[in-house]
Parts: structure tokens; C-alpha cells; sequence
């Protein structure tokens, strides 16, 4: 089952990559940053595990949002983003009609879902959404802040740790954010480019079986 995981996980991602680049490389610094906001939270290795492989496929639901959506150089419109909403539904449908997968629906399917109760698709609040899909909203707000889109332009490293902080305890879970913030801090002082999402996504994409392959 774990070698089916890492089979179909990498023929997911090529597909997203062959599509969008740049969700593609997104998906990897996700994976990145939530595996080791993960590891600080002494988590199971069952529930690593989902996290990691979660994180890496949160995205993949996009594999079916329409081109003129997905990359309009614009803002969308309320009928647009509508669409756009679809993708977690998409993603959740997709790996969990392949049994290797499920274990990692959660990241999927709840990472746009705000501790507040304004999120979709289900308006979860709180302790109603899972603790590895917060991580996930987490790492992935932070990369999408902090890397340059056709309809806007990124912002600084310091400017998406601040963002992160004025939304604890509406969007983002403040335990989490506590432990982010004690990351980034690490991170910035030890000038790891993956906070201003310059890291290489190709050299995550090496690292992501050998990573995974740890659960053995």
C-alpha cells in the first residue's frame, strides 16, 4: 500500500504540474512547510503521515477547474470563485476513490475550512476541522501569500508572517500559529529561503518519497 502511495501520489502531482507549474511547485512547498510544522507537534506517525501526504495533494482538485478560472490574470468574479471553491470537493472525490489515499483526505478536503466558521465548503468551525488539515491551511496561506501570481504580486516574508498572526483565531488556529511564528523565526535567521518560497521545487520533489518513505 505504501508503494502505491508513492506511485499514484507522483503520477497525481505530474498531472497537476503538466497543467499548472506553478500549483504544482506550490504543492511541494506545502508539503514542505507543514511536515515540519508537524514534526514540532510530536504528532502520530499515522497522523504525520496523513499530514505529509495530504499537504502534498491539497491542491489536486484543480486538475479539474476550468483554464479560464484557474488562470484569469484578474480578480474572479463571485460566480468564478464559486468555481474555484470546487477544487476541495474535486480533490476529496478524487483520492478517495483510491484506497492508498484516504488516509490523507482530510488536508484535502478541509484546508480552506476557517476556525471561525467561515470557510468552505462546510463552514467547519473550531474542533469541527481536523487538527493536520489546520496545519495545512496554515502552510498553505503562508506559500500562496508569499509567491508571485498572475493577479497579484507576492509579499514579503515579513509581510505573510504578519498576515498569519492578524488572523490568528479566525482564520488560523493560534497553537499554530504560535508554533509557525517560532519556525519562521528559526527559518529567518537561518536564511532558509523556503519563507520567501524561493526554495526549489525541484529539489522538494526529490525529497518527497525519501521523505515519505520514513513511514516504512
Amino acid at each position: 500500500m505504501q508503494e502505491e502511495f508513492y506511485n499514484i501520489a507522483k503520477a497525481l502531482i505530474y498531472a497537476l504540474e503538466i497543467k499548472d507549474p506553478y500549483t504544482s511547485g506550490h504543492s511541494y512547498r506545502v508539503y514542505k512547510v507543514a511536515k515540519e510544522l508537524g514534526l514540532m507537534f510530536n504528532l502520530s506517525t499515522e497522523d504525520q503521515f496523513n499530514l505529509e501526504g495530504g499537504a502534498l495533494l491539497h491542491d489536486i482538485g484543480k486538475i479539474g477547474i476550468k483554464d479560464d478560472v484557474l488562470f484569469k490574470p484578474s480578480s474572479l468574479t463571485l460566480e468564478e470563485f464559486t468555481i474555484m471553491k470546487t477544487h476541495v470537493i474535486l480533490g476529496a472525490n478524487i483520492i478517495s476513490q483510491i484506497p492508498s489515499l484516504k488516509r490523507c483526505l482530510e488536508p484535502v478536503l478541509f484546508h480552506h475550512e476557517r476556525v471561525d466558521g467561515k470557510g468552505y465548503p462546510h463552514g467547519a468551525a473550531a474542533d469541527e476541522i481536523p487538527f493536520i488539515a489546520k496545519i495545512t491551511t496554515i502552510a498553505d496561506a503562508y506559500d500562496a501569500m508569499t509567491t508571485n501570481r498572475v493577479y497579484m504580486p507576492a509579499r514579503s516574508p515579513e509581510e505573510g508572517l504578519e498576515e498569519i498572526l492578524r488572523h490568528s483565531g479566525t482564520q488560523f488556529e493560534p497553537a499554530i500559529v504560535e508554533a509557525f511564528t517560532d519556525w519562521w523565526q528559526r527559518k529567518y535567521r537561518e536564511k532558509d529561503p523556503i519563507i520567501s518560497a524561493d526554495y526549489q521545487y525541484g529539489k522538494i520533489k526529490e525529497e518527497v518519497i525519501l521523505d515519505l518513505s520514513r513511514f516504512h
